[in-house]
């Protein structure tokens, strides 16, 4: 496919980055400091740019199958909401459908299990910033409320790390010890890329942890749970 991909510099951009090059996947990104996108590959184009810019991601997204994005964190909070309704404008225009956006498992979205570790979360993030809550959740709620074909997949804590081959799936029950490779990361958003299962759908993705009783072990493919 050709992807385009927002964030690619970032922990979980640079693995999916890398993966989506060794999967064959033609990739184009858009960086602000293009060197320091280190993967050189034939099959990747780099542009200079900043996502919030929306001439520069419509010429990131045109003519492209689909596109994945890691936007956000503590740092540039706003890139999460201006970047991502950038994002989506380009893509309506460009006539492209498939999205696959990644945040916080903070976000609400329905059907997840009630919580109070995912609560608890909420104060951490505020302190690390006071935008990053209410811009994702804005993002959110524009994703959802779009004609796209979305994907938001939600993860705790993001440690880097290769891929384990044991990470779970769906709506979990999250909380602050909670955390994941940036590489399964990447790995269950190339899934849900072509996987139409997840259309229309928010998963949680974390480490495999300790089974629930009458629960089989996972030993090296990921495990998606119910509520």
């Amino acid at each position: 496919m050709k992807i385009a991909i927002f964030g690619a510099t970032g922990t979980v951009g640079s693995a999916l980055l890398a993966q989506a090059l060794d999967a064959g996947h033609e990739v184009r990104v858009l960086a602000r400091t293009p060197s320091k996108v280190r993967r050189t590959d034939p099959g990747l184009t780099v542009l200079s740019g900043d996502a919030k810019d929306p001439r520069a991601v419509r010429s990131t997204v045109a003519s492209q199958d689909a596109v994945l994005t890691t936007l956000g964190g503590f740092s540039d909070p706003d890139s999460i909401r201006i970047g991502t309704t950038a994002i989506m404008s380009a893509m309506r225009d460009a006539g492209i459908r498939r999205l696959v956006v990644m945040q916080g498992f903070h976000l609400d979205f329905p059907g997840d299990p009630r919580n109070i570790g995912r609560k608890m979360i909420l104060p951490l993030l505020w302190l690390g910033s006071r935008d990053l809550v209410p811009d994702s959740r804005a993002m959110a709620t524009a994703v959802r409320a779009s004609t796209l074909d979305w994907t938001v997949v939600r993860a705790p804590r993001v440690v880097v790390g290769g891929r384990t081959g044991q990470y779970r799936t769906g709506s979990l029950k999250l909380g602050p010890c909670s955390s994941v490779t940036n590489a399964d990361v990447a790995e269950f958003m190339l899934v849900c890329l072509t996987d139409p299962t997840t259309l229309g759908t928010a998963p949680m993705v974390a480490s495999g942890g300790a089974r629930r009783d009458g629960e089989p072990s996972v030993s090296s493919t990921r495990r998606t749970e119910g509520s």
